[in-house]
């Protein structure tokens, strides 16, 4: 039994790849933005801020009409390394001073200006444009930190991941192989693990209080029409020996199908399974039963050379209740009379069936025929083909103690 194809040892790092990605980029889109913001409003308050200091420093040069100290303070602005271009205009417009760097951003953009007034009168304007590269190296400067970041976060989820799937699928391919019956393919470990389960869980039936004081039951008859026979014919420690086996296979068809066993009687085994309503499946649960038993347990005895001749009967009905499991084991009695009398009818390897059973609903898919001609009872004929797949899932897991 192999891994699965789709393990989790790969799905879980696939995912998490998938997801470090996508939150990444989206982390990013939403950083970047922001860091778009905050340069903006930097560049807008530094210039601003720039545009008039410069206008209040130049309105004495500007009185004077001293042109040279008005250039000198429009270069000397040119030592921040953020402004690209100064120029200081007169009142209608005209060029005073103006210089800038040797490169030209071919953009209006980041320019801020401000009025010089000289006694609550415009006397010009300070025009300041700044670099937008400046601003560029603290930015950049986060962008990386923030990949590195998130690489050594995905890294380290990756890692946990791997590992964390790697041990999933360890554990989980455990529980698989424990099950008979081949992986299916295609299926990722729980999948497989829901697959070998299906047959467990097709069985199971939640044990309610009953809320009333009547319990619908179906009741297994299983008779070892030879067993007689066989105690007279081998000897008395293989004949103890082989019983048990077939003591074991019954307890474990009875834990599998969620049936009760009840007291024997003579050469008869009994098997009582019980249904939240009339319409459960207690009566198929109990054909099931019947069904691996006798499969089963001609395979546990035909490698041993003995063969045990098996009939089974299946009766359902109402019981009443009782707080007394005296009255309960009586009222089970009563019904094991009736089976007696199909035991008495049915051969080796067939399964009986009365009339009320027979037209129970969840029995409807089985192939059934009557005993004889207005016979009262019915012989199972064949199993449906969804039936005859579950029970041979449920097959291999009675079969693999065996």
């Amino acid at each position: 039994m192999g891994n699965t194809k789709k393990s989790f040892a790969r799905k879980l790092p696939t995912l998490t790849l998938i997801f470090s990605l996508t939150t990444g980029c989206f982390i990013a889109l939403i950083l970047g933005l922001q860091l778009n913001s905050m340069a903006e409003n930097q560049q807008n308050q530094l210039g601003q801020a720039l545009s008039s200091q410069l206008a209040k420093i130049v309105r004495d040069p500007i009185l004077r009409h001293d042109n040279l100290s008005l250039q000198l303070e429009v270069d000397e602005m040119l030592d921040l390394k953020s402004v690209h271009q100064v120029i200081v205009y007169d009142a209608s417009h005209q060029i005073l001073a103006k210089t800038q760097r040797s490169q030209n951003t071919g953009s209006s953009q980041n320019l801020h200006t401000s009025p010089i007034t000289i006694e609550n009168a415009i006397a010009g304007y300070v025009s300041i444009q700044l670099d937008p590269l400046s601003f560029e190296p603290p930015l950049q400067t986060l962008r990386q930190s923030f990949m590195l970041l998130w690489l050594t976060v995905v890294l380290a989820l990756l890692f946990f991941s791997f590992k964390f799937g790697k041990q999933l699928s360890g554990r989980l391919n455990h529980l698989i192989q424990q099950f008979p019956g081949e992986i299916p393919e295609g299926m990722d470990e729980l999948s497989c693990l829901e697959s070998q389960v299906e047959p467990l869980l097709a069985t199971r039936q939640p044990t309610k209080e009953p809320l009333d004081e009547q319990q619908y039951c179906a009741l297994l008859a299983i008779v070892c029409k030879n067993l007689p026979r066989l105690e007279s014919l081998i000897n008395r420690e293989h004949f103890e020996s082989v019983m048990a086996q077939l003591d074991y296979l019954i307890n474990d068809a009875a834990a599998l199908y969620g049936a009760t066993r009840l007291s024997a009687d003579r050469c008869s085994i009994y098997l009582a399974f019980s249904g939240e309503t009339e319409h459960s499946d207690h009566p198929l649960r109990a054909l099931y039963c019947a069904t691996a038993i006798q499969i089963l347990s001609k395979q546990l005895l035909d490698k041993q050379g003995i063969e045990l001749e098996l009939a089974s009967a299946i009766s359902q009905g109402k019981q009443q209740l009782s707080s007394s499991q005296l009255l309960n084991e009586r009222s089970h009695q009563e019904h094991i009379k009736v089976l007696q009398t199909l035991l008495e009818k049915a051969v080796n390897g067939e399964i009986l069936l009365d009339k009320s059973t027979s037209e129970h609903t969840s029995l409807e898919n089985i192939n059934l025929s009557p005993l004889a001609e207005d016979s009262p009872l019915f012989r199972v004929d064949k199993l449906s083909e969804t039936s005859e797949k579950l029970v041979h899932q449920q097959l291999a897991l009675l079969a693999r103690n065996l």
